[in-house]
């Protein structure tokens, strides 16, 4: 008997409530459960169903009667902990159930047929809210012939796995021999790319490819005439992140590379010596971005 009263929980479980895709935290079973300890579940199971969606920092919960049409959805704030979070929902849950039993003013099996409103908010197909952080960058640069340091700023919007970002960045000089003296040279370029992004619980991980504007500046150091020449071209950047996520603060680390075209090279006026600069520029380092939105 105790097999077949727990079986029939499970179908009630699997038939009224639902956690939409995520974490796995909270489960729909350990939410039936405390709907079972509340006396709310096979009212729910009557009246209608739940889906329960965790965005942080809130807990979504949206019902639905039994066509399957939207009745509302209430929307709290969601605790770290697992059970914390099944208790919360099926709180809410059996609030939402008693209300709406008390005011349906009809049996169960008519609210089929009943009036129902249509509020506008979302359902488990709506998307998920837009989110934008802006933050800063301190690198190091190698090209495979010398190093440097650079700085970053960067902004990002997204929704769901995708996102857009908008990315500066500026390097320090670096230098190369050149005849008698040297060459040295850096970089500023900006660019709007798009990009991929998972979101767990704490951490973070996306990774986005960004077609950048880049103005090189080319001058001589410790030669007879010190000469400054600038080239514009275009540059492929591709970078990834790992951080964590606060509620605001968002440190992350970072590595990404680049490729430049055309080419260039440093060459002296009055001798054939000609230096060819790398196309490819790696670089890496840490940052942290502030979440304007979640």
């Amino acid at each position: 008997m105790l097999a077949l009263a727990l079986a029939v929980v499970a179908r009630q479980a699997v038939a009224a409530v639902s956690v939409l895709p995520g974490d796995g935290c909270p489960s729909s079973a350990a939410i039936a459960a405390h709907l079972e300890r509340l006396g709310a579940l096979e009212l729910l199971s009557q009246l209608g169903t739940a889906e329960v969606k965790v965005e942080e920092p809130s807990l979504h919960v949206y019902f639905r009667d039994r066509r399957g049409e939207s009745l509302g959805v209430r929307v709290v704030t969601a605790t770290t902990d697992c059970a914390a979070r099944a208790a919360l929902a099926a709180a809410v849950i059996a609030a939402f159930a008693g209300d709406w039993a008390q005011t349906a003013l009809v049996p169960p099996a008519s609210v089929a047929t009943a009036k129902t409103p249509s509020p506008q908010e979302p359902t488990s197909l709506a998307r998920p809210p837009w989110r934008s952080e802006v933050g800063g960058m301190v690198l190091g640069i190698h090209d495979g012939d010398a190093g440097g340091f650079g700085l970053g700023v960067r902004a990002d919007l997204g929704r769901g796995a995708w996102m857009a970002s908008a990315l500066f960045e500026g390097s320090s000089e670096r230098t190369q021999p050149l005849g008698s003296g040297q060459g040295a040279y850096r970089f500023v370029r900006a660019g709007l790319g798009l990009g991929a992004c998972m979101r767990w619980s704490r951490v973070f991980w996306d990774a986005t490819l960004v077609p950048m504007v880049d103005r090189l500046s080319l001058r001589g150091k410790n030669l007879q005439t010190n000469e400054t020449v600038t080239s514009w071209g275009l540059a492929f950047a591709g970078h990834t992140r790992l951080g964590w996520r606060g509620r605001r603060l968002r440190p992350f680390l970072f590595a990404g590379a680049s490729y430049r075209v055309p080419g260039e090279r440093m060459t002296l006026v009055d001798r054939p010596d000609k230096v060819p600069l790398s196309p490819v520029n790696a670089e890496a380092g840490l940052g942290i971005s502030i979440a304007i939105s979640p």
